[in-house]
């Protein structure tokens, strides 16, 4: 191969990569997800384009937050447990764990009653979702 050749392919590649890579969405507001504050204290919210979607129809939302177990007995947190209630499109996302670039894995864990564990969970939601309620259903 030729070294224009080369120098094409290449330059076409490093065009090109940028497009592969996950978009972050605009930052949300405030109050674009809230939970119980004796349960949930919220870090971090992300938001990014859903890669297996186009830009409008889908987004990727990462919440980072500690949760911490109201119970007093132990309790077994994993992500399938968490959830986002949407009042305005009255619809209730899943946690998802891992399966995306965006999307964390979280493992399943024993949690003692009244102890906090850091979380970061990711849901798929719709573009039009302007807010939502994490909670957690034992």
């Amino acid at each position: 191969m030729s070294a224009s050749r080369i120098a094409l392919w290449a330059a076409l590649c490093v065009a090109l990569l940028p497009g592969c890579q996950m978009k972050s969405a605009p930052t949300p507001p405030n109050n674009y997800i809230t939970a119980d504050p004796t349960t949930f204290a919220i870090k971090s919210v992300q938001r990014y384009d859903d890669p297996n979607g186009n830009a409008t129809d889908s987004l990727i939302v990462v919440i980072q937050a500690t949760y911490t177990n109201p119970e007093t007995r132990p309790e077994t947190i994993s992500p399938d447990k968490f959830a986002l209630l949407d009042p305005n499109l009255m619809a209730t996302y899943q946690a998802l764990s891992g399966g995306s670039i965006s999307i964390p894995t979280m493992a399943t864990v024993q949690l003692d009653g009244g102890k906090p564990i850091d979380i970061a969970i990711g849901f798929r939601v719709p573009a039009a979702m302007s807010a939502a309620r994490l909670v957690y259903k034992p």
